[in-house]
């Protein structure tokens, strides 16, 4: 561990002009130290990451859906990775507690390191930072634990997180209207909601119920996502509707919102742990990336907190 941190500080500095040469010392924190690190990522030990903040620049994207199986893990992280390609910098919270997927999806299954009580997001090998309860448990065991406790959890990671302030925060949220979603959408209030769905009536009519949740905690919808809307005819073109319905049309409809955007199914998609990201040329990496150019260009009006 000393060597690779020796290794990237040496090489960050370097790249900085007029650096000569640099040499790096490794020494034991006082209590003390430890406070005053913390004071100076946070503000103070009580309270939520700068990023969390309603006076933050950053914007926070709650990924939510009525059910699972809809593949809201797999539209948090693609939207990331497009908001990355579109030059935003792009950090992922992963509160999906008991079906914590995105460490599995990004290949990272690491713990992650822990400086003075400093939490700092794992970098997977396609650059995206992340955070999840899947990288504090051994793989593969079941997290068992009642709403209280994935409350204090939740909390801990919105806390004890050295969030980098990046432009966008993708929150994949845990599926439904249970007690733990409302939790996370009330401890962000300045949180927007996207709501993901397929084009099935079941998930539809559960995506409302999802967007409404939301709505009820004071979060703005900022759109729906129709995910395995359709697939493209191989020999054709043709865009064949496997799965029928109007699902995102529907939801939308409901919750006097937009279609941000309908994502095909990729017929080779392998789904294997670390390739869940669609390659670039694709077309739902290129619905993706529309999506992302969208929010993007879209600019929000910051919370100001009155003292």
């Amino acid at each position: 561990m000393k060597h690779r941190i020796t290794t990237d500080v040496r090489d960050r500095l370097m790249e900085i002009e007029g650096v000569k040469g640099v040499e790096v010392d490794f020494g034991v924190m006082t209590d003390e130290d430890r406070q005053n690190l913390m004071t100076s990522l946070h503000g103070g030990p009580a309270e939520l990451a700068p990023a969390f903040r309603d006076e933050s620049k950053t914007r926070i994207i709650a990924v939510v859906s009525g059910k699972g199986g809809v593949g809201k893990s797999t539209v948090a992280v693609n939207l990331a990775a497009a908001l990355d390609r579109a030059g935003k910098s792009v950090e992922i919270l992963d509160a999906d507690v008991y079906g914590s997927s995105i460490p599995v999806m990004l290949g990272a299954t690491e713990k992650p390191n822990v400086v003075g009580g400093v939490i700092f997001p794992i970098e997977s090998a396609t650059g995206l930072k992340f955070i999840s309860m899947g990288n504090f448990v051994n793989e593969g065991q079941a997290v068992i634990w009642r709403a209280p406790i994935v409350n204090k959890a939740l909390t801990q990671l919105m806390r004890d997180v050295y969030w980098d302030e990046p432009d966008f925060i993708i929150v994949d949220m845990p599926p439904g209207t249970g007690d733990v979603a409302l939790t996370v959408a009330q401890m962000i209030p300045k949180a927007e909601a996207l709501v993901v769905t397929t084009p099935q009536a079941d998930a539809a009519r559960v995506a409302v119920k999802a967007g409404k949740m939301a709505v009820q905690a004071h979060l703005k919808v900022i759109g729906v996502v129709e995910n395995m809307s359709h697939a493209e005819c191989p020999d054709c073109g043709k865009e064949l509707k496997i799965f029928g319905g109007d699902g995102g049309e529907r939801v939308s409809a409901e919750l006097d919102s937009k279609i941000l955007g309908r994502i095909p199914i990729l017929p080779d998609d392998s789904g294997e742990p670390g390739k869940s990201l669609f390659a670039e040329d694709t077309a739902p990496a290129q619905a993706f990336d529309e999506m992302a150019a969208g929010l993007a260009a879209t600019k929000v009006r910051r919370r100001i907190k009155v003292l």
